[in-house]
């Protein structure tokens, strides 16, 4: 399994932000309520991050050498910790989308900008513990006594 990319995390979040914007956008064109994402999702975010890092550590902690880990459970984190990186761009970038979306208003609502920022918060701390997990989940290169030619 490949290590995720800053190019596909980029590349999410920048798409997830155009979305976002446009459909705010068209709904405060259409005269309806735009869609700020509830404070609560950047703290569950956020508990995510800090669980998948405590499921990481007990990897981390096999390829350092200490007791063993069934694979199953690090291919578990190891999935878990890309999905969760890809998840933190949607979110990350829909909310970075609206905040950026209120900032352009004549009125900006400081209700909906704390909740995107808070959002947006969540998401950056699930991003770096996914990254984090991702790295402790990764196995050192096997030395094989074999000299490259």
């Amino acid at each position: 399994m490949s290590r995720t990319t800053p190019a596909t995390l980029i590349a999410t979040w920048l798409v997830a932000a155009a979305v976002g914007f446009a459909v705010d956008a068209a709904l405060a064109a259409a005269g309806r309520p735009i869609l700020p994402l509830p404070p609560t999702i950047g703290v569950v975010l956020a508990g995510i991050g800090v669980v998948l890092v405590v499921f990481a550590w007990p990897v981390r902690q096999m390829v350092r050498g200490g007791r063993k880990v069934g694979f199953r459970h690090a291919t578990s984190v190891l999935a878990g910790a890309k999905a969760s990186a890809l998840v933190a761009g949607v979110v990350g970038g829909w909310a970075s989308g609206a905040l950026l979306f209120l900032l352009t208003r004549a009125v900006i609502s400081g209700d909906a900008v704390t909740m995107s920022l808070v959002t947006m918060g969540g998401s950056i701390v699930l991003l770096v513990a996914a990254l984090v997990a991702e790295t402790w989940c990764m196995l050192p290169p096997e030395d094989d006594g074999a000299t490259p030619a």
